[in-house]
């Protein structure tokens, strides 16, 4: 079993290495890292480079230019190799402690993906926020299962990353593509490092999301949903 760790990254060279060898020291499975830099403005290639030179399975995926998390995702699970794919953030509030836990779920209990989600005593209030809007809008307009939680921490089985990749037509998200080829899904709840004073997203960015993610629903006629930019990623596997 092999387990492939997709880590979408923009600017974040100034903590990939600290992650990487935090992965290195916590992984017991078999495991491939990539690095799926979104149009950086340092490309972190010198890092990679580093650790590969040290033994460590390490993949550059550097994409053309500043596609997004949810595209640069994608990217990873084309090159992804592994029986089992991880997606993990690149700013170390996901742990890899949890790594092989999240394996061993999927693998004892048959499901298709494992949802890492956090504990809100230790989240701020604009991420339980998000987080509440995120899983409102999954339960109604994607058919989430109530008492499933999604997030961006998770892991997937080969075999559902290659039902996704195979048409992407309409690929925007994740765990919309997720949620709608299988039921298969459980839920483990890990502790997140709190990144609450350097947060991605403030209540506005959280309100487009919002948008953005009503605009991917099946109930919203094709002509009026945004147009996929799947199709156009351009990248290099250093």
């Amino acid at each position: 079993m092999k387990l492939s760790i997709v880590v979408p990254s923009y600017n974040g060279a100034p903590v990939l290495e600290k992650l990487c060898r935090e992965i290195t020291c916590r992984v017991k499975t078999g495991f491939e890292i990539l690095i799926v830099d979104d149009g950086s403005a340092i490309r972190p290639l010198p890092v990679i480079l580093k650790l590969r030179n040290e033994g460590i399975d390490i993949k550059g995926v550097f994409l053309k230019t500043n596609y997004g998390q949810q595209l640069a995702t994608l990217a990873g699970l084309f090159c992804a190799s592994g029986d089992c794919i991880i997606t993990a953030d690149d700013d170390l509030s996901h742990n890899p402690e949890y790594f092989d836990a999240l394996l061993r779920k999927a693998v004892q209990e048959d499901f298709d993906v494992v949802f890492a989600v956090p504990t809100h005593m230790n989240r701020g209030m604009v991420r339980r926020a998000g987080s509440l809007i995120r899983d409102g809008i999954f339960t109604l307009f994607f058919r989430k299962p109530r008492g499933v939680s999604v997030s961006s921490f998770r892991l997937i089985k080969r075999t559902l990353a290659d039902a996704v990749i195979k048409n992407v037509t309409e690929y925007r998200y994740l765990s919309v593509e997720i949620l709608r080829r299988t039921t298969r899904i459980g839920n483990m709840t890990v502790s997140y490092t709190s990144r609450e004073s350097d947060t991605r997203y403030n209540l506005p960015d959280l309100f487009k999301l919002g948008i953005s993610l009503i605009g991917s629903s099946p109930y919203i006629p094709a002509w009026i949903r945004p147009k996929s930019r799947a199709g156009e990623l351009e990248y290099t596997v250093i």
